[in-house]
């Protein structure tokens, strides 16, 4: 499964034209991880040429109501234009109600989990979900977490016969089934410890 878009060239795959008047096909997956979200094609690819243009690290847009609250979908995405093919990350967050459509280089990503980490305290919980396991992303969510709050605990539990990497503040915590492919942060009081894995 391949999350690609290609802009102003020939290709396959869904196409279209954007407001701006570039001329795109998207994947098939893509499409279908879009349409889930509410986000019409054309918006994700006039955000990715603008992030191109801007030669910018991280380039934001917004977009209705989210569907999800409390959610972010993180996806690395391969964008082709007749010059390179250039591996991005797309991050699309529900903020107080609004789409946000992050596009980023993939080295920026602390940056964007801090501000979805930032927010996320501010509910009583938070999803970040990938369509695959993206371990990157669970780490460095992990190391956004610890700089952010004052930890008191940070390991591996476990439930069952399943895995946990928790961290734990005062008041929420950061947990993350292993080899699952989302992270939740919820209330501290939620998480119920079986037993430490040493």
């Amino acid at each position: 499964m391949v999350f690609e878009v290609s802009v102003d060239m020939l290709c396959e795959g869904r196409k279209g034209v954007t407001a701006g008047g570039h001329f795109f096909c998207i994947s098939t997956f893509l499409h279908k991880e879009l349409e889930q979200l509410k986000v019409p094609d054309s918006v994700l690819v006039e955000a990715i040429v603008d992030f191109m243009n801007d030669n910018s690290v991280s380039y934001s847009v917004y977009w209705g109501s989210s569907v999800s609250p409390g959610h972010s979908r993180v996806l690395e995405v391969w964008v082709n234009t007749s010059e390179k093919t250039r591996r991005v990350f797309l991050v699309i967050s529900n903020l107080d109600g609004i789409n946000e459509i992050r596009v980023l280089e993939p080295f920026y990503f602390s940056e964007v989990a801090e501000r979805i980490l930032n927010y996320g305290k501010r509910l009583d919980s938070y999803r970040m979900t990938m369509p695959f396991l993206y371990k990157f992303v669970v780490f460095e969510s992990f190391n956004v977490f610890r700089k952010l709050s004052n930890i008191e605990f940070q390991g591996i539990i476990s439930k069952n016969n399943e895995k946990y990497m928790v961290a734990m503040e005062n008041e929420k915590a950061l947990l993350w089934k292993v080899e699952s492919t989302g992270v939740d942060l919820v209330k501290k009081d939620s998480i119920m410890l079986m037993h430490l894995n040493s």
